[in-house]
């Protein structure tokens, strides 16, 4: 679904999720949007310096460390098409959001990476489906 160059860039977690930065973020929702999937939701990940793996509890300038998502639901009615193209935008502006350059330690070793829940709609719709 992503480019070749979108998966070769990104981290990849031990679980096989992807890790993206926000420079690659733009093209990521791209890519989703031009396949009719939708973003639930994202958080942020701290990949330390030398460590394989990612830590969700972000250290900040001031006060204990701090964890970073979001969520996008599907409004009641809306076609699946309009949720694409929403969470899409709802997802670049949480990126653009967080975190605020004055939120880390300015020697944060290792490097933020957004992590996003994405699904398609026969995903969704298996979901959003209760049992009798």
């Amino acid at each position: 679904m992503f480019p070749p160059e979108l998966e070769h860039d990104a981290f990849r977690a031990s679980n096989g999720e992807f890790g993206w930065t926000r420079a690659q973020i733009p093209a990521v929702v791209e890519a989703l949007r031009s396949h009719g999937i939708g973003i639930l939701g994202g958080e942020l990940w701290w990949i330390r310096d030398g460590f394989a793996d990612w830590v969700g509890l972000i250290p900040q300038r001031h006060g204990p460390p701090s964890v970073y998502a979001w969520e996008t639901k599907r409004d009641p009615g809306e076609s699946w098409q309009h949720f694409v193209e929403r969470s899409g935008s709802e997802t670049l502006a949480a990126v653009e959001q967080w975190p605020m350059q004055q939120d880390l330690p300015p020697d944060l070793p290792g490097q933020i990476l957004y992590n996003l829940t994405c699904v398609s709609v026969a995903q969704f719709k298996a979901l959003t489906v209760r049992p009798d």
